[in-house]
């Protein structure tokens, strides 16, 4: 059972970090106009030159939004109960499909695609597994302590 602060400040990390991915994907900012844009692009020109052709600035778009939503998985995980675990399921989902319908509703300059909502759902559901059975290993681990520290006070 989670303390009542470890979980406000995983609530405050989930909300700022939606935030922060938010501000990413809802700003009236041109894709590929950026520094980091550029960069990718550069990376990506050498790396090709070098003979490496399979990585492309899609390819690495597409990397790019799993690890994004990696940690809102983690964080969405942390906070629900173990009993709605599935309702994880979902929530990578809405959350993306919201923000690529608000890109199609309200930013014409961006592309919503389909593409997005899948790598952003397989990033948060990436991060909610990973934080799913960090959460086993330490019940499984609490039991142990617990059944150590009955057997020993049975001992004495």
């Amino acid at each position: 059972m989670a303390s009542r602060f470890r979980r406000r400040i995983v609530t405050v990390l989930l909300i700022g970090y939606a935030i922060f991915v938010m501000i990413i994907t809802l700003t009236h900012r041109a894709p590929g106009s950026g520094y980091v844009t550029l960069l990718v692009y550069r990376v990506i020109e050498k790396l090709q030159e070098r003979g490496i052709t399979f990585i492309t600035y899609l390819g690495v778009e597409f990397f790019g939004n799993i690890l994004m939503f990696v940690p809102l998985g983690i964080f969405a995980a942390l906070l629900i109960s173990r009993k709605a675990w599935w309702t994880l399921l979902f929530m990578g989902t809405a959350f993306s499909g919201f923000i690529e319908f608000f890109q199609a509703t309200f930013l014409p300059e961006r592309y919503p695609e389909v593409r997005d909502l899948i790598s952003n759902t397989t990033g948060f559901l990436i991060g909610a597994f990973f934080a799913v059975m960090l959460r086993l290993l330490v019940s499984h681990r609490d039991r142990l302590v617990e059944q150590d520290r009955r057997a020993a006070a049975l001992a004495r």
